[in-house]
């Protein structure tokens, strides 16, 4: 489990939440994201997660399709009971079963293929966060 940002550190900054038992794909998808400028919290296991949901609101979860004690449709359920509802991008490395595919449908649910491409993996996750309270000042401010 990685939160290594102080709260100063992470203030301003839009927070993900990454989770994936694959170590060097969760730790490579936690550089990508730093570097674009995210904070990121990594979470390898169910015991992770629900430590880190309980402590941190986050703005989206990168989430692991097939983790072994933590699979989509559990942690959906998961989140949905932490209260903490966030925008949820699962991640697969191979084809799905069809259990998954129906979940995913009713979800509608985002997929990224594992391992992406830092690109696509930022394009995805800027689809896929709610827009930014600052952004509005921003786009304001530089009209004026």
């Amino acid at each position: 489990m990685s939160a290594d940002l102080t709260s100063a550190e992470y203030a301003g900054r839009r927070r993900i939440l990454v989770m994936d038992d694959d170590e060097r794909e969760r730790q490579e998808t936690a550089r990508v994201l730093g570097e674009a400028g995210y904070a990121v919290d990594t979470a390898a296991t169910k015991a992770d997660v629900v430590t880190l949901l309980a402590r941190h609101g986050y703005d989206l979860v990168l989430a692991d399709l097939n983790m072994p004690e933590l699979n989509g449709p559990a942690f959906y359920e998961l989140l949905k009971e932490s209260g903490r509802i966030a925008p949820v991008i699962f991640r697969i490395q191979r084809g799905y079963t069809p259990q998954y595919a129906n979940f995913l449908m009713r979800l509608a649910a985002p997929v990224l293929m594992k391992p992406a491409p830092a690109a696509d993996l930022c394009v995805a996750v800027e689809r896929q966060l709610p827009p930014s309270p600052a952004a509005p000042k921003a786009a304001s401010s530089l009209a004026s």
